[in-house]
Order: structure tokens, then C-alpha cells, then sequence
């Protein structure tokens, strides 16, 4: 999985674009985004720094296993690129000393050393405890039930704990700071399902009000709050001075409005210098924003577009692409192109119970042992749950796993034989040659708790677009498994781009005719 990659024609341009002010890197699953982002923060290092002046790069990313994975293989990164030659120059050895962080990882951090301490230590008969002040999602749960219990009167309150949960996050990553600017707000993504009236959003905002008071009023933070107080600290100190010279931020689609307006501020005015990577087909949180609400402008010759998709075999893409063809809104999405050639379709397997599911997927590891073929092979879940519980039986039949997130993630040894677990929201940026997605049910993948209505076309979308980023995280071999009653998503791959391994519950996978973009 660790390798010295080289640069291609259109990632390499990318080295060369101007020093100064926003540029956007707009590219597909699998062209090297996050690989572009190292090698643009090398050639930073190397030609902005001098004997008076050192360039401070940082690299940002919304996922601390990226950001973890980043920091493993910064060591990898060489210099020396020119703009007219193909012949290498490096001006210092490989690596890159530079800041590599998720954005709630550096908040933290910041507010705390800025006087807002999001955690005590406590100390007991020689004891010492931590008390966390950011909110779990059960203790959130709590609060907005209470909350909006009180106003029960009004249909609106009916509503469910997420609708509110993702309401309230929303609503804080806007940064709106009077119910007037609520009100007059325009809230795209709800699709036709979820329509919220002027008068709705009158209580919502009493709602989001009362949240906050009780929040306060028991000392505690939420993750969304992470910005706001910083932005807050950073404009109202007028000695602040940014840290960084240049930053680089990784899967950009999914921070919000206030996180994106932090980091432009942690940046020199005189170099003004962000470069915005991003994928809007993987954007598998529900916020969202313009370019222009943060002020920055990346019109123009200062977007580029990644077509390629150099990771992914051809039937993998194509398979995963017709998943995304369901979208009904693809205005912002990049056309792919594929660069790989490959043999093997993805597997798709209906199976009745997750015994038959685990049984087939011990045989398939088996075999990839057996033929020296299981570096680098991840099984994927939703949820924690579902991921412990395949977790333990692994373990059991003997064997050797890795959690991605749980362990420290920078023990993570992604050279190794052992079989890597992880959720599908923590997979982002990273790729393994083989991928197997466990439990592909309709009660876990739409996350069955997201929905705000039965038929929720937001969620229904989001989680699509996770499904497919998690589909393309598979360089040649992808297994999508289901166990019982399986997810809708897998009637909308096209048949006739998988092969099916088994069939022991009755569906009909989509037939549409092929349109892809290749």
C-alpha cells in the first residue's frame, strides 16, 4: 500500500500553479488527489522557503485516519519536479516537514490553548480521569429530545432527533448568529420529502436556541461548535498571526462553511495561499457550501479537473459509476475517465443470514492466504457494531486483524499481512487491492437512524455517495456482501458489470441501458 508514486502530466501541472492566492484540485475517486497534496506541499517546502524566510505548509483533512495515513507516507515524498523536463532536481531529501492534521484534531488544540478547555483532568486516590466537554451522540440525542419536547404543540417538533441533530449542525456551519438570517435562508438538499415552511423554521430556531442554552448551562461543546469558537477567537484578536504561509486542505467537500473559514484565516495574507482538494460525488456529509460564501475565488484557470481514475480497475469504476448515475443532482461531479485495464468484476453475494455471509467470506481470505495475495485487503462495515461483531469472528478462526480507527492510528501497519477493518465513513483517501463490504442490508446501509422521512432523497443520496467512495477504494478485487434483506443501492448497480456468487434471496439487479462517460 506505502509506495513512491510519480507524477503524471495533469497531477504534476498542479506543482506549478501559482504560489499565491486559492487554487481548486476538482478530481475523481482514484486520480491521486491526496497524492497531489503531498507532492504540492514538497515543492512548496522546497521553492518558497529561503535563508530568511521558511515556507510553513499545512495540510488539512476533515478524516484523522487520512490524516494519519498522510503522516506514514510523507517520508515517501520526493522534490525536484520542473515544469519543462521530466528530469528530477530534488533541492533537499524526501519527506515533508509539515503540519499534517484533521480540522477538529487542530481546533482542539487551539481552543485549548486559547482558554477553552473542551476536557479536565481529574485526579482520585491517585487515580487520574478525563471528562470529555464535547457531546457524545446519545448525550446530544438527550438534549434535543428535551428540548424539543417542550414544543410539542407545533407539528414541526414532530420531527425526528436527527432531522434536528442535522438541522442544528447545519445551522451552526452557516454560522447564522439571528433567526431573521435563519429565516431568510435557502436550505438546498432537503429534496421534495422534507419540506420545512417560514413558520416551521420560527420553532426550529427556538428549538436550536434552547439547545444552546442547555448546553451551556451544563459546561458542554459540541463538534460543530469546534469553529465557531474558533473563528470567534482568531477575529476578535487583533495581534492573532496566521501560522502557516501555505495550506493544503484534502477532501475539502466535506468541512462546512465556518471550518473552511477558520482555515482561510490561518493563512499569511501575503501569500493567501490554499489549495482546495475536493470531490463533490464524495461528499458523505449533509453540509455544504460555495466557494464564494467564504470569499474564495477559484474561477477560472485556478481550478483544475482530474479525469483519470489511475487506481481503480475498469469494471470497478464502471460498477461504481452506475451506482452514481441515481443521482439526480451531478451538476458539480467531474466526468471519469479510466486508466486501468482488469479482469475481474466486483462480486456481489445475497446471501440469506450472516452466517452464510462470514462463511463465504472466510473462504475468499482464505484463498487470497493461500495464493500470497492478502496485503492489503480491508473489510468495511457502516456501523462500529457490525464492524466488532466481524471483528471477533475473525479473530476466532484465527485471523490477524488491524482496526484503522480504534487502534493509535499511527501504529496502523499498512505493510503488513493482517486483514485492516474499518467503517465506510473512516475509509477516505485511502486504497487497498482487495475490498469487502459486509452487511449491504436495506437496515444498515441507508443508515436506517439518518432518515428524517420515509423517504428522505437527502440521505437516501448521502448514503449512496458513501457507498460509492467506499466502493472506490478497491484497486482490483471489490466484494459488495448482504446478509438477509438487501440494500436498495445494489438493485441500482448495473448486472451486467458484477458477477454474483450467490443468490440465496431473490433481487434483480439494475438492466438499464450502459451510459457512462467512457
Amino acid at each position: 500500500m506505502l509506495k513512491t508514486i510519480k507524477l503524471t502530466g495533469e497531477q504534476k501541472n498542479v506543482l506549478f500553479l501559482p504560489v499565491k492566492n486559492p487554487i481548486q484540485i476538482k478530481g475523481v475517486a482514484g486520480s491521486g488527489k491526496t497524492t497531489v497534496a503531498l507532492y504540492r506541499a514538497k515543492h512548496l517546502l522546497d521553492t518558497q522557503s529561503n535563508l530568511f524566510h521558511e515556507a510553513k505548509v499545512a495540510i488539512f483533512t476533515y478524516n484523522k485516519t487520512l490524516a494519519a495515513y498522510i503522516t506514514q507516507i510523507s517520508h515517501k515524498i520526493e522534490g525536484g519536479y520542473q515544469q519543462d523536463s521530466e528530469e528530477l532536481k530534488p533541492l533537499s531529501e524526501p519527506g515533508i516537514n509539515v503540519t499534517i492534521t484533521n480540522f477538529h484534531k487542530w481546533a482542539y488544540n487551539f481552543l485549548d490553548n486559547n482558554g477553552i478547555k473542551l476536557s479536565t483532568v481529574t485526579f482520585d486516590n491517585g487515580y487520574t480521569s478525563r471528562e470529555w466537554k464535547t457531546i457524545s451522540g446519545k448525550d446530544q440525542t438527550d438534549i434535543i429530545d428535551e428540548v424539543k419536547n417542550r414544543y410539542l404543540e407545533f407539528s414541526i417538533a414532530e420531527k425526528s432527533t436527527e432531522f434536528f441533530r442535522e438541522e442544528i449542525s447545519w445551522m451552526k456551519g452557516k454560522l447564522f448568529t439571528d433567526e431573521q438570517e435563519y429565516l431568510d435562508s435557502k436550505r438546498t438538499g432537503r429534496g421534495t420529502t422534507d419540506r420545512v415552511l417560514k413558520e416551521d423554521k420560527q420553532v426550529i430556531w427556538n428549538i436550536y436556541q434552547a439547545y444552546e442554552k442547555e448546553l451551556r448551562n451544563k459546561d458542554k461543546y459540541d463538534f460543530d461548535d469546534y469553529a465557531i469558537f474558533a473563528l470567534k477567537i482568531i477575529e476578535e484578536n487583533q495581534n492573532f498571526i496566521p501560522p502557516f504561509s501555505h495550506i493544503i486542505v484534502d477532501e475539502a467537500q466535506d468541512l462546512n462553511k465556518a471550518q473552511i473559514l477558520v482555515l482561510s484565516k490561518l493563512v499569511s495574507s501575503e501569500t493567501n495561499s490554499i489549495s482546495i482538494i475536493a470531490d463533490a460525488a464524495q461528499r458523505i456529509f449533509k453540509s455544504g457550501f460555495s466557494w464564494t460564501e467564504v470569499g474564495l475565488n477559484v474561477r477560472g484557470g485556478r481550478t483544475i479537473e482530474f479525469k483519470k481514475n489511475y487506481r481503480n480497475s475498469v469494471h470497478i469504476a464502471r460498477a461504481a459509476l452506475s451506482l452514481l448515475e441515481k443521482e439526480t443532482d451531478k451538476s458539480e461531479f467531474t466526468n471519469v475517465e479510466t486508466a486501468l485495464k482488469g479482469d475481474k468484476k466486483p462480486v456481489i453475494g445475497y446471501f440469506k443470514d450472516f452466517e452464510s455471509q462470514y462463511n463465504y467470506l472466510k473462504q475468499e481470505l482464505e484463498s487470497l492466504i493461500k495464493s500470497e495475495n492478502i496485503n492489503s485487503t480491508v473489510i468495511l462495515h457502516r456501523n462500529n457494531t457490525g464492524l466488532d461483531s466481524i471483528a471477533q469472528k475473525l479473530e476466532n478462526s484465527g485471523f490477524s486483524i488491524e482496526y484503522i480507527k480504534k487502534k493509535k492510528n499511527q501504529d496502523v501497519d499498512y505493510e503488513s499481512d493482517s486483514i485492516k477493518i474499518c467503517t465506510l465513513s473512516s475509509i477516505k483517501g485511502l486504497e487497498f487491492t482487495n475490498v469487502f463490504i459486509l452487511d449491504v442490508n436495506d437496515d444498515v446501509i441507508p443508515y436506517p437512524p439518518g432518515f428524517n422521512d420515509e423517504n428522505d432523497e437527502y440521505h437516501i443520496s448521502t448514503e449512496r455517495r458513501l457507498l460509492y467512495t467506499a466502493m472506490t477504494r478497491a484497486r482490483i478485487n471489490l466484494y459488495l456482501l448482504s446478509s438477509g434483506n438487501p440494500s436498495r443501492y445494489l438493485s441500482e448497480i448495473k448486472e451486467e458489470l458484477v458477477d454474483v456468487c450467490s443468490r440465496d434471496v431473490n433481487v434483480q439487479l439494475s438492466d438499464e441501458d450502459d451510459d457512462l462517460p467512457f
